[in-house]
């Protein structure tokens, strides 16, 4: 979808989108439409681009709750359409947290999470995703850091524990350098950063000596590209550095 198009064309291409993600449709073409989403996620994040109010209003109040049908469709769907190949799993949750993480940054999609449970859908991921070698920790991480607590629902908030957190945020910071070159994810640094160190109090000692290792490796990689990639995101990083390291010496005190 391009800002630039007409608005009828815009408004053909999200009712098209959203008739595609019906838990009625065959699981193949919703998740196509997840992925036509997810290709157009700038575009449909930046929703105040839009002149059109009431394509606006569609967008935010059928689209978000559509997109969460795909990932999570009713209880009514047929057998046939269970998923039995664990990379179409991995292709839809991946297209899901990235479409999510696009749209976080523009705070007019906040209320919409909650109110249609993207956010309890983002939590519900935490524990498998952390325990497997996937990057979707990293875009949970940066779609829930974005939003503020009193944006959520206290159920929704209340429910995520420290150790949920720590999880979330060390294994985020395993996969910043594959996602590093994606300016939208480098933005995130700072905010990564400041999750990482409000959790790491409950951190084990090997825990720390990997996230170490994890920011030496994102600083390494930000410090052969030059000067051309600074500023906040690599002193925050460098602040994280600190203040890991220093925890991790009071373990041998």
């Amino acid at each position: 979808m391009e800002v630039s198009c007409s608005p009828a064309k815009q408004h053909l291409f999200v009712e098209r989108l959203i008739a595609c993600m019906d838990s009625n449709m065959p699981v193949h073409l919703r998740h196509a439409a997840l992925r036509a989403a997810h290709n157009a996620r700038q575009q449909i994040a930046s929703i105040d681009a839009i002149e059109d109010a009431k394509l606006r209003d569609v967008i935010l109040t059928k689209l978000s709750p559509a997109i969460l049908s795909v990932v999570c469709p009713r209880q009514s769907t047929t057998p046939v359409d269970d998923i039995s190949d664990s990379f179409e799993y991995y292709d839809r949750d991946l297209c899901y947290v990235q479409l999510i993480f696009a749209l976080a940054k523009n705070p007019n999609w906040h209320p919409h999470f909650s109110e249609d449970h993207h956010i309890d859908r983002c939590i519900s991921m935490i524990a498998e995703c952390c325990e497997s070698s996937l990057e979707h920790p990293f875009y949970i991480a940066g779609i829930l850091l974005q939003i503020a607590p009193e944006q959520m629902s206290a159920t929704s908030f209340a429910s995520i524990t420290d150790q949920q957190g720590w999880k979330m945020l060390r294994s985020a910071w395993s996969h910043v350098c594959h996602i590093i070159d994606d300016i939208h994810c480098f933005e995130l640094l700072p905010v990564l950063a400041e999750g990482a160190k409000k959790y790491m109090q409950i951190a084990s000692k090997s825990d720390l000596e990997r996230l170490v290792k994890n920011v030496d490796r994102v600083l390494e990689t930000l410090e052969r590209r030059g000067s051309g990639q600074g500023g906040r995101a690599v002193d925050a990083v460098k602040e994280l550095r600190t203040v890991a390291s220093e925890t991790l010496i009071s373990f041998g005190q």
